[in-house]
């Protein structure tokens, strides 16, 4: 399944208040997401890295440990 298709069922899950389906499907992303890099979430989400080089390094240094 495609993450746009994924993004369908768990917006459906949502509106049919279907806590168990939404959990199912946002394991699935977890799952997908586990070991990739920023730039590879990137790159799945279609989002465009808009920092700067140093604000990039800003935000590591804020949030470390998100990258540990």
């Amino acid at each position: 399944m495609s993450h746009s298709e994924l993004v369908g069922v768990l917006l459906a899950a949502k509106f049919l208040d279907d806590k168990q389906l939404k959990e199912v499907i946002i394991q699935e992303f977890v799952d997908r997401l586990t070991g990739k890099t920023l730039e590879e979430i990137r790159e799945v989400f279609g989002i465009m890295n808009d920092y700067t080089p140093e604000e990039g390094e800003e935000v590591r240094r804020e949030n470390s440990w998100a990258f540990e």
